[in-house]
């Protein structure tokens, strides 16, 4: 029987099982295995929250690469007033998701198999002429094809807060339950990270008290960037994206015709936004053309810049932070921790601000880990992780960014060849492909796998 596996159940694992359940065989089976038992969630739309924004406006949020308006119609059904230019909470699109899975397993009903399994995979071992995927109930399957659809993980601790790692007054998973301890009143949080991460996390605090206060604290002190209001109808011309392509291949060469393409535009109202939306079809050309010591050059440098004009927010979300700025609530230093002491109830960070010798001290009620999630699998400590890297079945690029694998999103293992019957989708892309973090390129990568293998089944 063809079968097909997929390990997770994220955004990512839960495209695959739709294109796949549209586009397989009669008698072809799928088995959706996630550990949370919450299909089509994630770390993204998991929130219950409302206060928890997309960050990419409905009109680009569609999970099928064929029905381009199909999340928009979702959110129009509920809320007719919704636009393609709304920025609608993360717990809608976890909905939607779930249903339109549900409703793609109703249609595939008599043609297709379908199980959804809520279980930890153990390991992953390939067998003659399938593979064996173990699982902690003590259940084994066989399968013809496993998709690796893991997404993102906790971040990691930095090596100064390692004192307090067991501390109860540092959260080092800003996205654990464990946050409503922060929710005292009156209390006073350090936030480690000022990015999207930091934004969810000072959401969730200030629903619990007004009197919270709030500190982030970044090596830079770059703050998120809102999305525009209206939707723009410019764009950079096109000659802007041959420049890029057909220049020197180094991160210098990308940062001066980018800025020189802002500069010249604005006299005809092109906005930096624009500029940088021009660049994102071609992100992973650009990023493959860099050889590895200007994929490091750019990470060391310029990535933090990167993100927070690529990856902006919602204008209502913004909004809220900029009165929140304004007031004081929240205080931005850009620095760098010292040290940390346990004085008594409180945590004490020693820390250095940016192009200052001086060290100063802060107390704190909670410390939270907003530095981002962790895509770098030597660092994550998950046995099937493990056991995939000690078996060599899959292999880590150069700067740790990810899972390598081939144009197919075969995984490729310690020898560097394809493997036949193991494939990746998934944040950890980025380090191939870099820009494979949003829905938009997600969305190609898992329906472009899942058609294959629908492909490849077909033909057995």
């Amino acid at each position: 029987m063809n079968t097909l596996v997929i390990i997770g159940a994220g955004f990512s694992g839960t495209v695959a099982a739709i294109e796949f359940l549209h586009e397989a065989p009669k008698g072809a089976r799928l088995i959706i295995i996630n550990r949370s038992g919450a299909m089509a969630r994630g770390l993204a739309y998991g929130t219950s929250s409302s206060k928890h924004l997309l960050n990419v406006p409905a009109g680009n949020m569609s999970a099928l690469v064929d029905d381009p308006d199909s999340f928009l119609r979702a959110c129009q059904r509920s809320s007719p007033s919704t636009t393609s230019g709304s920025f609608v909470p993360r717990k809608q699109y976890g909905e939607y998701l779930a249903s339109l899975l549900e409703a793609t397993e109703k249609e595939a009903q008599g043609r297709i198999g379908v199980e959804r399994i809520t279980a930890e995979v153990t390991a992953l071992t390939a067998q003659e002429r399938a593979s064996r995927v173990e699982l902690s109930c003590g259940k084994t399957i066989f399968a013809d094809h496993v998709i690796l659809a893991f997404g993102h993980f906790p971040p990691r601790t930095p090596p100064a807060l390692e004192s307090i790692l067991d501390s109860p007054r540092y959260i080092a998973n800003p996205w654990s339950a464990s946050i409503t301890a922060a929710q005292s009143k009156d209390a006073s949080v350090l936030l480690l990270g000022s990015g999207l991460t930091a934004l969810d996390v000072i959401s969730t605090l200030e629903k619990a008290s007004d009197g919270i206060r709030i500190h982030m604290l970044s090596r830079r002190g770059l703050l998120p960037q809102p999305h525009r209001v209206s939707k723009s109808t410019l764009h950079a011309p096109l000659s802007f994206q041959d420049d890029l392509l057909s220049g020197p291949a180094t991160v210098l060469s990308y940062l001066r015709t980018i800025k020189r393409q802002i500069a010249s535009g604005k006299a005809s109202g092109l906005d930096w936004r624009d500029v940088i939306a021009s660049v994102r079809p071609i992100t992973s050309q650009l990023w493959m053309r860099l050889p590895i010591e200007e994929r490091r050059r750019f990470l060391r440098h310029l990535q933090p810049y990167w993100d927070v004009h690529r990856h902006r927010v919602a204008p209502e979300t913004y909004e809220l932070f900029e009165q929140a700025l304004n007031l004081k609530q929240i205080i931005p230093i850009a620095g760098r921790i010292h040290s940390v002491e346990t004085c008594g109830e409180k945590t004490l960070i020693i820390y250095r601000r940016r192009g200052n010798e001086k060290l100063e001290k802060l107390e704190f009620d909670r410390v939270i880990n907003c530095t981002g999630p962790n895509s770098n699998p030597h660092l994550i400590s998950e046995p099937l992780i493990r056991q995939l890297i000690t078996d060599g079945l899959i292999s880590i690029d150069e700067l740790g960014l990810g899972v390598q694998v081939d144009d197919s999103l075969a995984v490729l293992g310690k020898t560097g060849m394809p493997s036949e019957w193991l494939s990746y989708v998934g944040p950890m892309l980025k380090a191939n492909f870099w820009e494979a973090t949003a829905v938009p390129e997600l969305r190609l990568y898992a329906s472009a796998l899942a058609r294959r293998i629908a492909r490849k089944f077909s033909a057995i």
